[in-house]
């Protein structure tokens, strides 16, 4: 063997010591370190949690002290506020009415019926109300939950707007943390089918939709059985 082979052997012998060198020390001590990425901020369980805590914390200061009073204080009574919506849906949206840009208006009414029937087969529940009589009959579906359908709680009162959160997400669980209580605090532990056949007095908000010909549905936050 050629001295000029021989030191290119070597060269090759040591270029490949020192390549396997340098992978077991990047295998024993890596320049980085693979991590999983941690779940995002408005993601999954997480976020859900979160989110459900924000609402809480935005609805308990006011659900008691603001939301509930002026429902109670501003409702207008089925009997009146029907039957001008029917004739009038803009005249009376204007005046006794909320709602945000071209969105159809949402009220507070109060009002007292019979309780015709009881449905507790959907998780969207509801209770059925005749209230009034002659032109001024009214068939109005309460909700009862678990599931409650809309935001008519959270836009009626003019006391939460989306100006006051970052986010659609976080303004969908204001109402929904808000449909919740209601549905609670309207029921106030008594089970729905305890209602079937009687006369209640309700106080609650509705969004009304012009297009729609079913009953107007009712989120109830006062429940009470007329003696």
């Amino acid at each position: 063997m050629t001295r000029i082979a021989l030191a290119s052997r070597t060269r090759t012998t040591i270029s490949a010591l020192v390549g396997f060198a340098i992978i077991v020390f990047l295998c024993l001590r890596p320049p980085f370190v693979i991590k999983p990425l941690q779940p995002a901020a408005n993601s999954g369980t997480a976020a859900g949690a979160d989110t459900t805590s924000d609402a809480n914390s935005f609805v308990e200061p006011i659900w008691k002290s603001k939301v509930i009073p002026t429902i109670l204080a501003k409702a207008v009574d089925a009997v009146v506020l029907l039957p001008e919506i029917r004739a009038d849906p803009e005249a009376a949206g204007q005046k006794y009415g909320q709602r945000e840009a071209t969105n159809p208006f949402n009220y507070m009414i109060k009002g007292s019926g019979k309780v015709t029937q009881v449905n507790t087969e959907s998780r969207a529940g509801t209770m059925t109300v005749e209230v009034g009589n002659g032109s001024n009959h009214e068939t109005i579906n309460l909700q009862i939950g678990p599931v409650v359908i809309g935001t008519a709680l959270r836009d009626a009162t003019g006391l939460v707007n989306f100006n006051q959160f970052t986010n659609q997400i976080d303004y969908a669980g204001v109402s929904k943390e808000m449909n919740l209580r209601a549905i609670k605090d309207a029921l106030a532990g008594n089970a729905p089918a305890s209602f079937a056949g009687k006369t209640i007095q309700f106080f609650g908000a509705f969004t009304f939709d012009p297009k729609s010909n079913s009953p107007i549905r009712v989120t109830p936050v006062k429940l009470e059985i007329e003696h």
